[in-house]
């Protein structure tokens, strides 16, 4: 008889993984749960076995440049090649483009009209791999890309630890998310995680859960400061926990009901923004343009497709600022190493250097947009707990907790506290600030200071709208139109408009909600008359849903191939 996976009880065996994937650093955890052992933190295994280093976390970056030389270099995490382009921030790109991104990536697309006249010229060029991949690459291909390096190597670790782990024993993975992200950049995320940690590779995937990243953090530090005999916790007050990461700082806030069981309450709401150590480093390359020339940062020779590229020379500047950035404290500057050929401008003169000297002033500077933009959260997430309304579980906020890799930075720790001491709140940095949110996550699945979080679902098939379409050369072709009785435009008749797809993440308790204009003219006759307009809602299970209906229509029969098709009229 072929042995194939097992499927115990939900509450048997399993292995919990959670992945904090972030903006400038990726983190990795498990738990193994047996269904009959009292679980703990203490069972919490952190992957450290990274390409190029043993670290608590790999950066988020990846590289699509050929590796060459002697030693192959991964192209990403640690292990890129120094003559790499260097993708960073890909996390950002997740959420909707405002109109002003859109503008500035319209403008990088017509630069990149010098590699299509290369390409032109050089008709090897596609031959020879030399066409930078990732122009052809949205925000979900590049983060799919560099998970599935992620769980090739989880994967390789586990098999190691045991053949048959992964062919029998349940596996679960919980996904961390920054509190204020849209639908949109969730769902991009779920869907990449899904690709990469599939089931190919992992015949026991079971499940997926959420967390949103303060929340988790907030639950792993509560658990640890519980533990502590000099906790500064106390039954009856409120705290508020300050995630301040590479890309985003995200608040949330809890009543203390006890702490022998450790029981929280979340109290108001979950708020942040992108004030996170990213920024610090968009202010430092901005300041580079006004004191340093010949310094190529970015390509310039083709567009980046909306993606934060890093030239050789501008990876070089970045890792000679972060020893800056991570050590300041308010009252030192810092020395920068320029790549040679670059000229430093000082006083309207021009000056070859290798050093580029930032004062206390500079460097603060840089600071100010993300420290300001903290302190006004933790502001505001301190007056809605401390002002909740009649009714609503509120209380003293007494202690603030800073986690998250920005937390370490010791300016930004001064500068809360000094706007703390004027509330008499106390300040305190998590224990653990930089592996708070991957280890927090795997105790909310499993229920330890908390219940248990539900699973997220998958949607079953696409869903959509059959309509009318104006007719476009480059997308219809010869396909078949009708004039538009209104304005005698040229339409597209019977064409599907997939509002949401399979495979699509469904949140626990929040529907799917997504919104398309619909033009319906009418003149006054055809109300005297009561005429309507028809449109079809549909649904498909499908891989690759239809373009439109009249492809698949056979005679006046609605195919087979469509889950649903219902008239709705207007």
């Amino acid at each position: 008889m072929a042995e194939g996976p097992i499927a115990p009880p939900v509450n048997g065996p399993r292995i919990v993984l959670a992945l904090d994937y972030g903006t400038t650093y990726t983190g990795l955890a498990w738990i193994n749960v047996d269904g009959q052992t009292t679980l703990s933190e203490e069972g919490i295994k952190l992957f450290q076995s990274w390409p190029g280093r043993n670290a608590s976390k790999v950066p988020s970056t990846f590289s699509y440049s050929r590796t060459r030389g002697p030693k192959r270099c991964k192209q990403w995490g640690y292990d890129i090649g120094e003559n790499s382009l260097v993708m960073q921030w890909t996390k950002l790109e997740l959420e909707p483009r405002t109109a002003v991104k859109e503008l500035d990536i319209l403008r990088d697309l017509v630069s990149g009209l010098d590699l299509i006249n290369e390409l032109r010229a050089d008709e090897q060029a596609a031959l020879v791999n030399n066409i930078p991949r990732h122009i052809t690459k949205d925000a979900e291909g590049v983060v799919r890309d560099y998970l599935s390096k992620v769980s090739r190597e989880w994967y390789t670790h586990i098999k190691v630890q045991g053949r048959f782990i992964l062919d029998r024993v349940p596996l679960d993975i919980v996904i961390s998310h920054p509190a204020s992200w849209s639908y949109e950049a969730i769902n991009k995320t779920y869907r990449a995680v899904t690709y990469a940690f599939h089931r190919g590779m992992f015949p026991t995937l079971r499940n997926f859960y959420l967390t949103s990243e303060p929340e988790a953090c907030a639950l792993y530090t509560a658990q640890h400061l519980a533990r502590n005999d000099r906790s500064p916790l106390i039954p009856g007050e409120c705290f508020v926990l300050c995630d301040a990461g590479g890309g985003t700082v995200d608040l949330v806030s809890y009543l203390v009901k006890s702490i022998e069981p450790l029981k929280l309450t979340r109290v108001g709401g979950i708020c942040g923004d992108k004030f996170g150590a990213a920024l610090i480093d968009k202010e430092f390359l901005r300041f580079l343009e006004s004191r340093v020339e010949n310094l190529e940062i970015f390509p310039k020779d083709y567009a980046n497709s909306g993606h934060f590229v890093l030239t050789p020379q501008g990876k070089h500047v970045l890792e000679e600022f972060e020893r800056t950035k991570h050590g300041f404290n308010g009252e030192r500057g810092g020395d920068i190493t320029i790549p040679r050929g670059a000229i430093l401008v000082t006083d309207g003169e021009d000056e070859e250097t290798g050093a580029l000297s930032l004062t206390v002033a500079d460097v603060k500077n840089m600071f100010e947009r993300s420290v300001n933009g903290t302190i006004d959260l933790i502001a505001r997430q301190v007056v809605q707990v401390q002002n909740s309304p009649r009714g609503e579980i509120g209380g003293p906020v007494t202690n603030i907790f800073l986690s998250g890799g920005f937390a370490e930075n010791e300016h930004l720790f001064r500068e809360v506290k000094k706007f703390a001491a004027e509330s008499d709140i106390d300040v305190h940095r998590a224990d653990d600030c930089w592996t708070g949110v991957v280890k927090g996550a795997l105790l909310r699945v499993i229920g330890i200071g908390t219940e248990a979080l539900p699973k997220a679902g998958t949607c079953p098939r696409h869903y959509g709208i059959c309509t009318s379409q104006e007719y476009a050369g480059w997308r219809d072709g010869n396909m078949r139109t009708i004039t538009d009785g209104f304005d005698g435009r040229r339409m597209v008749p019977e064409q599907f408009i997939w509002l949401v797809q399979k495979g699509d993440i469904i949140i626990p308790n929040k529907p799917i909600e997504t919104t398309f204009d619909i033009q319906c003219k009418f003149t006054n006759r055809h109300r005297e008359l009561g005429e309507s307009v028809q449109m079809g809602i549909a649904a498909t299970a499908l891989e690759k849903p239809p373009l439109n209906l009249s492809s698949l229509r056979t005679g006046t029969e609605i195919p087979s191939t469509l889950s649903a098709y219902i008239p709705y009229f207007l």
